[in-house]
């Protein structure tokens, strides 16, 4: 019965009520909550004094493209590890070996990497994961978490990276993208083989991103990369994504390494068309349609 006084109160009287509650009340975020492991100690995430940062993320996905290209870039640009999201959505198991447990949660995190360009020029953050959280609410935890380290560190853009799943195999890979800001969807449609995508679903890490990035006043950008789902290494549609982040940032990586891979790509898939019958390697070029339910990147 203790709430009756309250019940008793008029209208007016219950909303002002309600109000000084709220007015009062501690504000928290689940990214206050969920720490980081930060790879400096002492380390504050504020004091960064970072260029118009930029963060790029590329997860594990079909064809793994955008953590292909992601993982390039940070060879090529040499950035170093910044700090790491555990991923609390993973199997709920403990190895031991001899006797000791053995720290195998690492696989699960997300790290993020900074990029110090040369005066004048914009730092990038990169990250990276090779799994994903396995539930929707996962997804949704890490996501704050790291949207609130980002917001924390002046960032105000964001692009993530993955692949839009075709049946064949791709030597002209188009980019599909999708973005919070008009503006920004005009600027990257300029970029040749640049299109943006039309309709679907984008899900996992990539697609969440992106998308909640609006709730920390950071702007939100997907970009899809055509890529054969079949296979776990598509160098040219991870080329592709890092040319269209070239051309938009002006990061200048060279992405010589994976025409290498490309070139030797396709002589083993000229060597598949040899071995099959030509049935087996017809079929749409892309999965567009009433057929396709989700793009899953």
């Amino acid at each position: 019965m203790k709430f009756l006084p309250y019940l008793m109160l008029t209208k007016t009287k219950q909303y002002k009520w309600c109000m000084l509650l709220k007015t009062n009340e501690t504000s928290w975020d689940i990214g206050d909550i969920i720490k980081v492991k930060l790879y400096k100690k002492g380390l504050d995430l504020k004091k960064l004094d970072l260029k118009d940062p930029l963060f790029i993320q590329g997860c594990s996905g079909i064809g793994n493209v955008g953590l292909i290209a992601v993982r390039h870039m940070l060879t090529v640009a040499k950035a170093r590890p910044l700090f790491e999201v555990m991923n609390l959505d993973m199997p709920s198991v403990a190895f031991v070996q001899d006797g000791l447990f053995t720290d195998w949660s690492n696989i699960f995190s997300v790290t993020v990497y900074l990029w110090r360009r040369s005066r004048g020029s914009r730092d990038v953050l990169f990250s990276c994961s090779y799994t994903q959280p396995l539930t929707p609410m996962g997804s949704n935890i890490i996501s704050h978490v790291l949207l609130k380290n980002l917001g924390d560190m002046q960032v105000k853009e964001l692009v993530s990276l993955g692949c839009f799943g075709t049946n064949n195999y791709v030597k002209e890979p188009k980019v599909y993208v999708s973005t919070t800001s008009k503006k920004l969807l005009s600027d990257f449609e300029k970029i040749s083989n640049v299109v943006p995508l039309r309709d679907g679903r984008i899900s996992g890490l990539n697609g969440i991103m992106p998308l909640m990035a609006s709730s920390y006043d950071i702007l939100g950008v997907s970009l899809l990369a055509e890529g054969l789902a079949r296979i776990s290494f598509n160098p040219r549609s991870s080329k592709a994504l890092i040319e269209v982040l070239n051309t938009q940032y002006d990061l200048n990586l060279d992405v010589g390494a994976l025409d290498v891979y490309s070139e030797k790509l396709d002589k083993e898939i000229d060597k598949l068309k040899l071995r099959l019958p030509a049935e087996q390697m017809g079929g749409p070029e892309a999965r567009v349609g009433p057929e396709v339910d989700s793009y899953y990147t």
